[in-house]
């Protein structure tokens, strides 16, 4: 037999609102902004009247452990027992119309819903000033809602006024006290509940909710736990609410407002409970304040008094206007001018949770922990390190810093995670990759405009410091620059490259600005930049500036493809360069490596295969009979693992052993493929065949020679041995040797892995 978890209830309006108002129902959302629109409150006092359904309360169990602070306004007589989780604007819309309460908005101004009725015509409408005007309507159904007025005096007086401008007969006036009446009687109407038992876990309350909830929303663990805090420390929600406030607004003193984030109470909490219970999962944070030993699963008011303190003297430092602002400024220092040009919010909250550690836990002065957290931060963004399994990772990184026993070693932990993250196979592989996609809202963009923040760079044919072109205080109608094609989108589509993917690299924007981008217009590369370049850098920053600008030299008559491949190597280089100024405090340009010339596809076609280069005449099509798609593919797939347990390497397809430019067309007609369909494949083949790694030191771009496109595949050496799963058999280890693929076996295979890798087999 089942075993049931919830009890089925029937409360009428009156008795909800009265056991809110004593505090046995907690509704916290009554000091929180409230979300519905008046056209969903009208809707829903239509359907009370109509006696229509109109939904349902899920609520769950206080915890059996007695004491607590009672939640919401004074004068509440108990702590409460039920805590609402779903059905919160359902029921505060309720609260605020028959009790005439206001509400908050999301700026947290105070506000009154006053929903008007048309007795004759039985209608709900949303007050406005015509309205109020109009004597057939009661512009604000509160007072007769809750008491405030006689509900005769009230019929005769709207009965009066009306009689002074139309005849009414003696049916009317009858319709119109019946409605009247029946509208107060809206106090009787019966809502029905589930109510959940307090002994359920976190996981299955959720579950509950989404399998009951039409619309399959997901809960926000946050919002239990703060509904615990309205519920066992007011104060301090209102303190963190207050805290988010301040921060969307303007202010000529001290507050927490910034260019950055504008922080939602959820997010600034799970920096105090990372600070002070050492949690990033948040569904055991609540069974902590709950006051739920983890081990013997027993609920104590002692614990939750002891859990709730550390969250409050936590919440203290979270919020110390002094800590915030001088973690803002790493921010800054990391090269980052506002959260526009942050992707995600989650790396500026965990990596105020490691600044806070290292401030709050060691001891470390502001101006140390600036520089290493400006470091940390950049690493994330570049890395996407908080975003996906964010509370994950941030558990994998409190469990590091936990092991430190002093500021320099908690720095030299940062330092360590640094720097496995940012190897040189990132430089080199995954960040030039990463600036291989399309799209104007991408982290590695971002993080080169910083670069260029960092490095002192002029916005490109200016005198404008990119410093100066970001300051988020600067407002007006044009921004101060924009993203400019450098291969303009009309002009490429003039010479056949067409649609957003191929256009929108970010390889292809510059930061111009906005005169000069008008000016540029539409013009080929070859004809705007070498007099515009010429006319605005001087001679002796033209070099610094090709660098900064990641220009190769000669770019504007450059194929695009292959303009495209040089420069997301140059970009990577500048946020190398900027990263190392960071770090070091190095000059600007000097000491920073020269990028290394990019063959062109001349050039590689010319040379011919060798140990780093290899022609294939397709992927997928066959240019002889009876041989299998897989065998193609293969084909493929064995190079490239060759190249990466050898020295790397290029690899053309579409091109012939010969040198005879194929083409991948048949390629593409055989699978009614695009060109982004095609990468996807080919990257996915390599992902199945090798793992992921092995697709992030892969760079995939397409050429166009004699009318007919080239897949150009560019393969960086692997720091570790790679084993490829292909119609040769599973786990087959290739090797270049001269101009061909080998199959490495037993000692032979030992000894290679040994000498090349240093890994024993």
């Amino acid at each position: 037999m089942s075993t049931e978890k919830f009890v089925s209830v029937h409360f009428p309006v009156a008795t909800l609102l009265s056991q809110i108002e004593t505090g046995q129902i907690g509704l916290p959302e009554l000091q929180r902004p409230f979300v519905w629109d008046r056209a969903q409150v009208r809707d829903l006092m239509d359907s009370l009247y109509k006696g229509f359904p109109a939904g349902y309360f899920l609520l769950w169990q206080n915890s059996p452990v007695a004491g607590g602070v009672p939640i919401g306004a004074d004068g509440k007589q108990t702590t409460p027992q039920l805590l609402v989780v779903d059905g919160q604007q359902r029921l505060t819309s309720l609260y605020a119309v028959f009790k005439g309460a206001e509400v908050y908005t999301e700026k947290f101004e105070k506000v009154s819903i006053r929903i008007a009725f048309h007795p004759l015509k039985q209608r709900f409408e949303v007050a406005n000033n015509i309205i109020d005007n109009d004597v057939e309507w009661i512009g604000d159904i509160s007072p007769l809602l809750n008491g405030a007025a006689s509900v005769f005096s009230f019929i005769t007086d709207y009965i009066q006024r009306l009689e002074a401008a139309q005849e009414l007969t003696p049916a009317t006036k009858d319709h119109i006290a019946n409605a009247i009446q029946r509208l107060v009687s809206l106090n009787g109407y019966t809502f029905s509940a589930i109510q959940l038992s307090y002994d359920l876990p976190i996981e299955e309350v959720a579950e509950i909710f989404v399998r009951i909830n039409s619309k399959g929303t997901q809960l926000d663990q946050a919002d239990f736990i703060l509904t615990l805090m309205s519920v066992y420390w007011d104060k301090g929600r209102k303190e963190l609410e207050d805290f988010c406030r301040e921060a969307k607004i303007p202010s000529q003193g001290a507050s927490p407002f910034n260019w950055f984030i504008h922080p939602s109470p959820d997010q600034m909490l799970r920096v105090a409970i990372g600070l002070g219970h050492r949690r990033a999962r948040l569904k055991y944070a609540y069974e902590l304040l709950r006051g739920k030993d983890l081990k013997t699963q027993e609920i104590s008011a002692e614990a939750r008094a002891s859990n709730f303190d550390k969250l409050k003297e936590a919440q203290a430092v979270t919020l110390d206007l002094t800590n915030w602002t001088e973690f803002l400024k790493s921010l800054q220092q990391a090269g980052f001018r506002s959260g526009k040009m942050i992707t995600s919010n989650n790396s500026i909250v965990f990596s105020y949770l490691v600044f806070l550690i290292g401030r709050q836990q060691f001891g470390l002065d502001y101006i140390t922990l600036r520089k290493a957290i400006a470091r940390w931060f950049l690493m994330c963004v570049l890395t996407s390190r908080y975003t996906g399994a964010a509370e994950s990772q941030v558990e994998k990184d409190l469990a590091r810093f936990g092991d430190a026993q002093s500021g320099e070693q908690f720095l030299a932990t940062l330092d360590q995670i640094i720097t496995s993250n940012l190897h040189d196979d990132f430089w080199g592989v995954a960040l030039p990759d990463q600036l291989g996609y399309s799209g104007g809202y991408l982290p590695a963009m971002f993080a080169y405009y910083a670069a260029l923040n960092l490095l002192g760079a002029k916005v490109l044919f200016s005198d404008l410091t990119v410093h100066q072109a970001l300051d988020p205080v600067q407002m007006g109608k044009k921004a101060a620059v924009e993203r400019h094609h450098l291969f303009p989108k009309a002009y490429l589509e003039s010479i056949g490259i067409k649609g957003t993917s191929r256009t929108n690299r970010v390889a292809n924007f510059a930061l111009l600005e906005w005169p000069t981008n008008i000016k540029v217009s539409d013009e080929a590369p070859s004809t705007y930049f070498p007099k515009m370049f010429a006319d605005t850098v001087p001679a002796a920053e033209a070099e610094q500036a090709m660098f900064l600008h990641a220009l190769p030299v000669g770019w504007e008559e450059m194929p695009y493809d292959d303009f495209l491949a040089k420069r997301q190597k140059m970009i990577a280089n500048v946020i190398r360069a900027g990263f190392e100024k960071l770090s070091t405090g190095a000059a600007p340009f000097s000491g920073v490596p020269v990028p290394e010339h990019v063959l062109t596809i001349e050039e590689l076609i010319s040379a011919g295969e060798s140990v780093t280069v290899e022609y294939k005449s397709s992927m997928l099509h066959s240019y002889k009979a009876d041989v299998p798609e897989k065998v193609i593919v293969g084909s493929v797939l064995k190079t490239v693992a060759a190249f990466l347990n050898s020295d790397g390497g290029t690899l053309l397809i579409g091109v012939a052993d010969s040198g005879e430019i194929l083409g991948i067309e048949p390629d593409l007609t055989l699978k009614k493929f695009d060109l982004d369909k095609y990468e996807n494949f080919l990257t996915t083949s390599i992902v199945t065949s090798m793992g992921p790694l092995a697709a992030t030191k892969c760079a995939v771009t397409f050429d166009e020679r004699d009318g007919k496109a080239i897949c150009v595949v560019e393969v960086a050496r692997s720091s570790q041995p790679v084993f490829a799963d292909t119609d040769k058999g599973k786990g087959v280890f290739f090797i270049r040797a001269g101009n061909s693929t080998r199959t490495l076996e037993s000692g032979d295979l030992i000894t290679y892995v040994a000498e090349r890798f240093g890994v024993a087999q």
